[in-house]
């Protein structure tokens, strides 16, 4: 039996295919890419992309380079020379030997057209991507060529001598949850399950977080603590006039953040907080996201609650936001296909080259990031990572991201607050 179809169909049909020994013929095609048309037959496309054969040498270019191929960051492979390799993918060691071209190929084109749970980016894919950053839609990560052309190097890759693999290192005993460094007046990092991001940080970056005369974060601290008591607009008023003393009114204001405001009847993060205050009560011009003056602010004032654990209030009110939020979370998105839920809940402990993938617990933010080598907040970090996967990022502040962060909170619930956290 011969069948034609587009490629989103396939995922949805291709396990009843292969049992029945079916045939299916695919087109796809990008501007950047010609169409291609190949059949996957038994769990393989066997006959070739292209008319020219793949060449491994640029096949081996392809797989390194962090642009195209990148098979180093989720695989081990047989590299003497690379220090560090993921483990989210079996090791490549031998791969040639244990898979035909064909196979290899459908696994490039479309890993998810065998496994629909696969993480693998569909490296030669155009259709039925959600998200995908504007400059990049039709636009396959790989054109038809250099899938030849990496499935060529695979195919030598056919021993299955373990002493030419650098070995991964595993993650240390010392970052256990039981050996984490005692923190008086603050709660566990680990909670029912729950791991905070400083528990997957090594012992020198956690004393950093720990030394409030060596974190970085606390210069936002700082300069908060200045802003808060700067008399501002034309009543000459500042934050101390309505709040007081900050360590004492302020004082778990962080973890119960974001709230749903009655009067704009949607959710509101502590940032959005903060700047309503500004133009109702000071009567002066918010702040804009991100920047330097709302995150010092910010900083300064979840620094109050710092070791109080994450509470954020989930009920008739906000429980339509926080659905939003969890299918965010849970939604495939960009070139990538990837959600967060694929690194941060199912592959956390696994290694991205030399990064051990974290929980991407909440609780630290506003953060630190040594990436960065500044302060951001987390929806910085949420765009980032739409970014990171070939998403399109939504606005600083969105409704989106809001609810996210209320999900996200909800994840992290019982973790203290670590404001400000330092992470990688």
């Amino acid at each position: 039996m011969s069948m034609h179809t587009r490629l989103p169909t396939i995922t949805l049909v291709l396990l009843f295919i292969i049992a029945n020994n079916c045939t299916y013929q695919v087109s796809i095609g990008s501007a950047a890419d010609s169409p291609s048309r190949y059949d996957i037959s038994n769990g393989e496309i066997v006959k070739s992309l292209t008319r020219e054969a793949g060449n491994p040498e640029r096949g081996e270019q392809i797989v390194l380079d962090r642009e195209r191929g990148d098979c180093v960051v989720c695989h081990a492979m047989p590299l003497p020379n690379r220090e560090f390799h993921g483990t989210v993918g079996p090791p490549l060691e031998g791969v040639g030997r244990k898979y035909t071209s064909g196979a290899l190929r459908l696994r490039l084109v479309d890993a998810k057209a065998f496994n629909p749970q696969s993480v693998m980016p569909a490296y030669h894919k155009v259709r039925d991507l959600f998200a995908v950053r504007p400059d990049l839609r039709n636009t396959p990560i790989l054109t038809a060529q250099e899938i030849e052309d990496v499935v060529a190097y695979l195919a030598t890759l056919t021993s299955t001598d373990t002493e030419s693999s650098q070995p991964i290192n595993p993650v240390s005993a010392a970052m256990a949850p039981s050996a984490l460094p005692s923190q008086p007046a603050q709660p566990a990092y680990a909670v029912d399950g729950r791991r905070s991001g400083y528990t997957y940080l090594a012992a020198d970056t956690q004393q950093l977080q720990n030394d409030a005369f060596a974190n970085p974060g606390m210069l936002w601290v700082e300069r908060g603590g200045e802003m808060w008591i700067q008399p501002e607009g034309g009543a000459h008023q500042s934050c101390t006039n309505c709040h007081g003393e900050a360590r004492e009114s302020m004082r778990g204001v962080r973890a119960r953040y974001p709230r749903f405001d009655g009067r704009r009847k949607k959710l509101i993060n502590l940032e959005q907080q903060i700047n309503r205050c500004r133009q109702e009560r000071l009567h002066v011009p918010p702040y804009a996201y991100e920047s330097e003056a709302l995150l010092a602010l910010t900083t300064y004032i979840a620094y109050q609650s710092r070791g109080v654990p994450i509470a954020p209030q989930i009920d008739a009110a906000t429980r339509s936001f926080f659905i939003a939020g969890k299918q965010f979370f849970m939604q495939r998105r960009g070139q990538l296909d990837l959600a967060c839920t694929h690194c941060h809940d199912q592959l956390a402990g696994q290694r991205l080259r030399g990064e051990v993938i974290s929980q991407g617990q909440s609780n630290g933010f506003p953060i630190y990031r040594q990436l960065w080598q500044t302060l951001g907040s987390s929806h910085h970090m949420f765009a980032w990572c739409n970014t990171a996967i070939r998403a399109e990022p939504f606005a600083l502040g969105s409704d989106e991201y809001v609810n996210l962060e209320l999900y996200m909170a909800w994840r992290a619930r019982g973790l203290p607050v670590e404001s400000p956290a330092i992470r990688r």
